[in-house]
C-alpha cells in the first residue's frame, strides 16, 4: 500500500536523521584518505548501520548487505579512487532522507561526474537501514561497474 507523507517546512539546521548521514559521509571520508586495503577498513560504518538487516540496492540493482558493501567499497576504492561530492538538497521526512548530490569520481586519468539521489531510511534507533542509489550518468565507469559485480559475486 502507498503511504504519503508530506513536507512542508524548511530549517537551516539538520535533523536527526540528517546529522547522521553527515556523520556517515564523514566516516566513509575518513577510511578512504586512510587508504582502504581490505573490506574490514569499512567496519567503522558499523556505529551508523545496523549490519544485521542493512541492504543497498545500487545504479546496477545489485542488492548487497552489510558485508557486501564493504567488499563494494573495497573494490571501488582500489586503485587509488579519489571520491568527492556537492550536495544540493535534503529532505528528511519520517524515517527517509532523501539526499541530492553531484558525485565526482577520479582514478587515475579517469573522471566520472554523476548526479545521484540517495535514499536513506532508518529504524528506530536512526541507525541507517536500507540505502537505495539512483543516478544519472554518461558513464559510470568500469572500475564501479566491477566492484558492484565482484561484491555480489563474493
Amino acid at each position: 500500500m502507498t503511504q504519503y507523507a508530506t513536507a512542508t517546512a524548511t530549517r537551516n539546521e539538520p535533523g536527526p536523521l540528517r546529522q547522521v548521514v553527515i556523520d556517515f559521509n564523514e566516516c566513509q571520508s575518513k577510511i578512504l584518505a586512510a587508504g582502504v586495503k581490505s573490506a574490514a577498513d569499512w567496519e567503522p560504518m558499523n556505529a551508523y548501520l545496523d549490519t544485521s538487516t542493512f541492504k543497498r540496492v545500487g545504479a546496477y540493482l545489485e542488492v548487497l548487505d552489510f558485508t557486501e558493501y564493504c567488499e563494494f567499497l573495497a573494490g571501488w576504492a582500489a586503485g587509488g579512487t579519489h571520491f568527492e561530492f556537492t550536495e544540493f538538497h535534503v529532505t528528511e521526512i519520517g524515517n527517509t532522507l532523501f539526499q541530492e548530490i553531484e558525485e565526482r569520481h577520479t582514478r587515475g586519468d579517469a573522471f566520472i561526474r554523476k548526479n545521484v539521489i540517495a535514499v536513506y531510511r532508518f529504524n528506530a534507533d536512526n541507525k541507517i537501514v536500507h540505502l537505495d542509489i539512483y543516478e544519472q550518468a554518461k558513464d559510470s565507469g568500469d572500475w564501479i561497474k566491477d566492484a558492484a559485480r565482484e561484491a555480489m559475486e563474493a
